[in-house]
């Protein structure tokens, strides 16, 4: 079934600030490495920073004392943090994904339909109200690319693949049943309507020979109530099935892009 999912190229993902939620990396670079894309860790030189330094009267705490902020303190305070998120990425990514890279440029604004956007969720309430969060997480939800959501608590598992599915020509569906192969997991089908039959989908999974099931969920107020019994790997769904934005969850979400193009046997394939 590897030949039958939408081509995922690279995975974007913005470096986190705060130590503590680079175990999320982890997470990211296991699932880089089912995706099989090139995982792309930035850390955006904004140059807007040493604005700061030719402004007057700017000072900064430094050593226990408000100092003048000088320009070239700031290029090697910003370099040292570059250097440090590279190797907090090298260090949880490696182990995992040999298709790494780091970059002071890219952005994920380069993104396109076949790319995805990754958003951690800071652990610190602090930095999920942080300006820097907020816009990340704008920027995603602007773009054309697929989104994956990642809770900074988040821990490895091993389990199911959900999919949030409308039927066989929604392209989560070809995403998840690739992924679920791939890793080797079974599939839970759940449908995004609760009238709508999935039996047909059903009998794809079948025939690509992938243990599947169904179960429901409940939607409210963009959080996505599973029963409890479910302890998934990782939940997908379509972004044209959201009513509003869903909240972070316990496990990785990935919105795939509903202009995602897909083979036209992608979920169809032939019995044996």
């Amino acid at each position: 079934m590897s030949k039958a999912k939408p081509d995922f190229k690279r995975m974007f993902m913005k470096l986190p600030r705060s130590r503590q939620d680079y175990a999320a990396v982890r997470i990211i670079a296991e699932l880089a490495e089912l995706f099989d894309v090139d995982l792309v860790g930035t850390c955006v030189d904004d140059s807007n920073l040493y604005g700061f330094a030719e402004l007057p009267n700017v000072r900064e705490f430094r050593g226990g004392t408000w100092q003048p902020l000088s320009s070239e303190q700031l290029a090697q305070d910003v370099a040292f943090a570059a250097r440090e998120a590279e190797r907090l990425f090298l260090e949880n990514a490696g182990s995992h994904r040999s298709k790494l890279f780091f970059s002071m440029a890219a952005d994920s604004r380069e993104a396109g339909i076949e790319d995805i956007i990754v958003v951690i969720e800071p652990i610190s309430a602090i930095e999920r109200a942080t300006h820097q969060f907020t816009k990340s997480l704008e920027a995603a939800f602007c773009s054309t690319s697929s989104i994956l959501l990642i809770p900074g608590h988040a821990e490895p598992r091993s389990g199911p693949i959900i999919a949030i599915t409308s039927g066989l020509d929604d392209p989560c569906l070809a995403v998840a049943l690739a992924v679920a192969a791939s890793g080797n997991e079974r599939l839970i089908l759940i449908p995004s309507q609760p009238s709508l039959s999935l039996l047909e989908v059903l009998e794809t999974t079948r025939i690509a020979g992938v243990t599947a099931s169904l179960a429901e969920a409940v939607f409210l107020d963009g959080n996505i109530l599973l029963p409890t019994s479910i302890k998934g790997r990782l939940l997908v769904m379509s972004r044209k099935e959201l009513m509003e934005r869903p909240a972070f969850s316990e496990i990785p979400i990935l919105l795939v892009s509903s202009q995602l193009s897909l083979p036209a046997d992608a979920t169809r394939p032939k019995s044996k």
